[in-house]
């Protein structure tokens, strides 16, 4: 795509930092939080679900452009100053949509992050305007856009000056009518093939309907998104705006449990619970951590034991694969910052059991042929 001069592919991905947090790197960022602000207590509530949960980032809507003039279109300046003071309460950062110049006037000084809504994403005037400020702006993808149309739309912020640019995946709009839209997974991919900007996703107004949010975030991890935009609501059944996709605070709960081990096996990661850094809750973490070494040792025990029996007597210890083996693990570590001393005094001892594992089975092996008779 020649006109993505800004936006297009790098040597390096870029990472959005914003007040500590980083999207883009290997940590999933979760922000979560109702589709609008309606109360104060409303949005206490919802930022104390998201950070029990591990949660960095609160949303809530402002000002909400609805398809219907009827429709609840969001509490404004009150409404803003709900969301500011929640998300201060527990140390989040927030997030919040802008419609217009007006809009972006009253929350560029309050909130951290802007968001430009999908059905804005070709408002080429709004986003030259949020290119002209300093702060980091998260762009959904229009309802029936093509990736190029959300890359150039991306390439307008850019090219005004905003480099703080991440791109959000909500859903396009298709023939199937059993979604409120239909999450193209496969854009994530592409989008990051074709781009260096941060990639996100919105399983809410995707799915419309709360029953497919835990599957898709999931499947939105392992297919490569930087991070989750999910709807939540201390009361979804009585919501203004979008009660059917929110999660209710146990279920956002529930859901961010579950994407620590996804995250781990796509090698990226994910803290559930909240970040607090006193001696109980890092020895608590370190337990976690701990029980979670020792599982994916006893699976390489498991495979290493599998490979004995295909291996001959001779076979069985293998320097140059070791050898191999090690020099990888240490130029990883260097990659993750961990000592490459430590990796070289632990791996030969894990070698070593294995080799003697291996032994053991053939050995027992070899003793358990029956030999014909006369043979004794």
């Amino acid at each position: 795509m020649k006109d993505l001069l800004l936006a297009g592919r790098k040597a390096e991905r870029s990472v959005v930092e914003v007040k500590g947090v980083s999207i883009g790197g290997r940590e999933i960022i979760l922000m979560g939080g109702p589709c609008a602000v309606e109360s104060r207590e409303q949005m206490s509530q919802s930022a104390k679900t998201v950070k029990d949960a591990g949660g960095k980032i609160l949303r809530g809507g402002v000002f909400k452009p609805r398809t219907s003039p009827y429709s609840f279109q969001g509490l404004g300046l009150e409404g803003l100053n709900y969301l500011v003071q929640a998300a201060k309460e527990q140390d989040l950062l927030c997030v919040t949509e802008v419609i217009d110049r007006q809009s972006l006037d009253l929350v560029v000084d309050k909130v951290d992050i802007i968001q430009i809504g999908a059905r804005n994403m070709q408002n080429f005037e709004l986003l030259k305007t949020v290119g002209s400020i300093n702060k980091p702006v998260i762009l959904k993808r229009g309802l029936s856009a093509t990736v190029e149309e959300w890359l150039l739309a991306a390439e307008y912020i850019l090219a005004s000056g905003n480099q703080r640019v991440i791109l959000c995946e909500r859903g396009i709009r298709t023939y199937e009518p059993s979604t409120r839209n239909t999450l193209d997974l496969s854009a994530v991919g592409v989008t990051k093939s074709l781009s260096h900007l941060p990639v996100i996703v919105d399983p809410s107004h995707a799915a419309g309907r709360r029953d497919l949010i835990s599957s898709l975030s999931k499947a939105a991890i392992a297919a490569g998104a930087d991070g989750l935009l999910i709807e939540t609501h201390p009361d979804p059944d009585r919501a203004s705006s979008d009660g059917p996709q929110s999660l209710t605070p146990e279920q956002f709960m529930a859901l961010a449990q579950e994407l620590e081990p996804v995250a781990d096996s796509v090698q990226r990661s994910f803290t559930f619970g909240r970040r607090e850094d006193t001696l109980e809750a890092l020895r608590a973490r370190i337990d976690r951590i701990d029980e979670s070494l020792l599982e994916k040792l006893a699976e390489r025990i498991q495979v290493v034991k599998r490979m004995g029996d295909q291996k001959r007597l001779d076979q069985v210890k293998d320097s140059n694969r070791q050898k191999e083996i090690l020099q990888r693990l240490v130029a990883l570590a260097a990659e993750l910052e961990v000592p490459g001393e430590l990796v070289k005094r632990i791996y030969p001892l894990i070698f070593e059991y294995g080799i003697q594992c291996q032994i053991k089975s053939k050995l027992f092996q070899e003793s358990d042929i029956e030999l014909p008779l006369g043979g004794r």
